[in-house]
């Protein structure tokens, strides 16, 4: 038997998200069984839970696309891994649970450098933020960016990967509070407060390559006036709630537009050119060039509290589920 985290309808994640025991099925001779030691709670779990992708989620849904743990078992076909292999099962959700039964080619190895709390938090993220950097955009020494949402966990991992190649961002935050967070790593903070100062804090900025935008509404054509012509504007969020309105394509011609979305990626992808990106990230998580704070832990089985915890998501770390 096991605990499962499961959604039988959607909506508000606090509501719907029910713990629940289950016994473990016949493992199938292509599958391998991991044994989930840490999950964490991030926000493409919860836009699913809402049903915001209804159309390609089946229910009921054990949520969950962030889980590291070691391979339990094998099935009788599965060659390439051992029981004790530590890993990242990705390319589908259910990390919420206790074990995970999954193709053993969607099987990211983690370094054993890595603790079981930064391998839980060493994927959505950080691949998220090198991929843009060094995919999107091509990050070289000598480019000016900015980043939206600086003092959230995925700015801060994009400063660090900044800095690791000598870029120094201009960072847009919140609040004050969230300026204090980036203390001693970065200089040039624009407070992005009520009184709507995005504007004067961007002036004498322009002539940026790129925008990295995880919180959209209005305030992007702001964002997109400080590139230069041909500039790129990365969007991947949309903290805000409110979308990129339908004139800001019309008033900014001259940049480059696009999304981006890390399933889109992976499923797109050869799983060895995945493993390779995430290779390399895993090992700027080992050099300590980026790090993810873990402020709240909790056991899986009290789903809810971690929940409570984690909603709404803030600044100032992860909630893991251990």
């Amino acid at each position: 038997m096991q605990y499962q985290a499961v959604v039988r309808k959607f909506g508000p994640a606090q509501d719907v998200v029910g713990i629940e025991r289950a016994a473990l099925p016949v493992l199938r001779r292509d599958q391998v069984r991991v044994r989930l030691l840490a999950r964490s709670i991030n926000p493409s779990d919860i836009i699913t839970i809402s049903g915001a992708y209804a159309g390609r989620t089946t229910l009921p849904l054990i949520p969950g696309f962030e889980a590291f743990g070691v391979v339990e078992a094998c099935g009788e076909d599965v060659y390439g891994l051992t029981p004790g292999t530590r890993v990242l099962p990705v390319r589908s959700a259910g990390g919420w649970q206790e074990f995970k039964d999954t193709d053993p080619s969607w099987c990211l190895r983690v370094p054993e450098g890595l603790s079981d709390f930064e391998a839980a938090t060493s994927y959505v993220n950080p691949m998220t933020a090198w991929l843009m950097l060094h995919k999107k955009i091509g990050l070289r020494p000598g480019m000016r960016i900015a980043v939206n949402a600086a003092a959230s966990s995925i700015g801060s991992i994009l400063i660090g990967l900044a800095n690791a190649v000598g870029v120094e961002p201009v960072a847009i935050v919140r609040s004050e509070e969230s300026r204090t967070r980036l203390s001693g790593r970065i200089e040039s903070v624009i407070v992005d407060g009520a009184d709507g100062d995005l504007a004067d804090g961007l002036a004498g900025r322009h002539g940026l390559n790129a925008v990295l935008d995880c919180v959209g509404g209005a305030r992007a054509s702001i964002l997109a006036a400080a590139l230069k012509p041909g500039g790129h504007f990365v969007h991947y969020g949309l903290l805000s709630g409110q979308s990129i309105p339908n004139s800001f394509w019309a008033a900014h011609p001259d940049i480059t537009f696009s999304f981006f979305h890390l399933r889109e990626w992976v499923h797109s992808e050869d799983m060895g050119e995945v493993q390779r990106a995430y290779s390399d990230v895993a090992a700027q998580i080992a050099e300590k060039v980026i790090a993810t704070e873990v402020r709240d832990v909790f056991p899986l089985e009290k789903i809810g509290e971690a929940l409570r915890s984690a909603l709404p998501f803030r600044a100032g770390g992860k909630v893991v589920l251990a």
